[in-house]
């Protein structure tokens, strides 16, 4: 190949190649070796043009930087923030410590709130559009909510009332997930610079405050709730039983409300994990991530046996009515219980409802705790351990105290 060096800025030579020529640059980079850097096509550049960008390149060189290098390290820069938000959303997923459970919820909930963002590089994501799409979840949330409350005034039903703002739930659980995504990237480099300069856009609605803390929930069931519960799970197992609910929807919120057990435990318990020798039972991958063992007691042992010997050689407690290998979804569960008891409850509201009546019979937040498997606080609390005899003590005393007045006037 000839090199034809440029008469009027030295170091600048035009490199005849087969297919176009090229302006190109030969020198000595400070403190290095001699380096050559292409410019462009010389049907790209005049040579007044080659000779300006000469220059600059000779003056990096003489700073002992590599323009080639720099080109590089822009070229990884742009590769990187490039990275889109679905992609960024699939790594995330990968290395994230959710239970399958979460996982779901939080990839349904990205894919709902944010599916028409996936495409775009995480890096220009703005506060301005997480700001707008936090508020426009809301007025979504509020607009469905609205249209199904007519469909219910239509059908005589009664609606719902809520004592957060509609659609603030929704919102700050997307944003959530969201902005677990962004943090996972915020350490991460492109090239020399931070992958993300402006760090986590989701930040704004902390500084806005629109992130608002949701008042919790306190709703449980009182005495004649409890006692209405008892007479339409009773009703289940006539033979003649007209309505909708089915066994498997009365023996879970049966097992609910006797342990204040999380309703993910109860339904993936295998009967591997219920000890008939023992007369004891464990829920798996709980919350706090410790196996919880619990102990029959008259009301959760008649219940187990009477499961086990319909069981079929079913892996789970309560099993899929499409697989035996799968656990049922109880997705319809407490909408059937709920219309015919006549309120609507959920399977914390059961949780509150073993707590409050534990409460009631004078246990202390510290037991309550044992049979919730909450984690213990404290460093005096963390010597303070359960025993299968108080558990037992205190879920006979619960249940006990839950149906007193129906069972008194059975």
């Amino acid at each position: 190949m000839d090199w034809v060096k440029d008469s009027v800025q030295s170091g600048l030579y035009k490199r005849a190649r087969d297919a176009d020529d090229v302006w190109a640059v030969k020198a000595r980079i400070k403190g290095g070796k001699p380096v050559t850097i292409t410019i462009g096509k010389t049907s790209l550049f005049t040579p007044q043009q080659a000779r300006n960008e000469a220059k600059k390149i000779l003056a990096l060189l003489a700073q002992g930087i590599n323009p080639a290098d720099e080109r590089k390290k822009q070229e990884l820069v742009q590769k990187a923030r490039n990275l889109t938000l679905g992609d960024a959303i699939d790594e995330y997923s990968k290395i994230a410590s959710w239970k399958e459970k979460t996982r779901t919820d939080a990839l349904s909930t990205l894919q709902r709130r944010f599916g028409d963002w996936y495409a775009t590089p995480l890096a220009d994501i703005t506060k301005a559009q997480c700001q707008a799409r936090f508020l426009k979840i809301k007025v979504d949330v509020s607009k469905l909510k609205e249209d199904r409350d007519k469909l219910r005034e239509k059908g005589s039903k009664v609606i719902k009332k809520y004592d957060n703002e509609v659609g603030l739930g929704e919102a700050q659980r997307a944003f959530r997930y969201l902005s677990a995504v962004f943090n996972s990237y915020i350490q991460d480099d492109a090239g020399s610079e931070k992958l993300l300069p402006k760090g986590n856009p989701c930040l704004i609605l902390k500084a806005k405050k629109l992130r608002k803390a949701l008042k919790p929930r306190e709703r449980f069931l009182d005495d004649k709730q409890r006692n209405s519960l008892y007479d339409t799970l009773a009703s289940v197992s006539h033979k003649d039983y007209p309505g909708s609910i089915k066994t498997d929807d009365a023996d879970l919120i049966w097992l609910l409300i006797h342990t204040g057990l999380r309703l993910d435990e109860a339904l993936t318990m295998p009967w591997s994990a219920v000890d008939f020798t023992n007369e004891t039972f464990t829920a798996f991958d709980t919350k706090n991530h410790k196996n919880h063992i619990l102990p029959f007691t008259e009301a959760t042992k008649a219940m187990f046996e009477r499961r086990k010997a319909s069981s079929k050689n079913k892996l789970f407690v309560f099993p899929s009515p499409i697989s035996n290998k799968q656990p049922m979804s109880a997705s319809r569960t407490f909408q059937r219980v709920s219309a015919e008891v006549g309120f609507d409850f959920s399977a914390h509201d059961l949780r509150r409802t073993v707590a409050t009546v534990a409460s009631e019979l004078g246990y202390d937040l510290n037991s309550i705790g044992m049979v919730l498997n909450h984690a213990k606080k404290g460093v005096t609390s963390g010597y303070v351990q359960q025993t299968h005899k108080r558990l037992k003590e205190i879920l006979e005393d619960i249940q006990n105290a839950l149906f007193a007045q129906t069972q008194e006037n059975d």
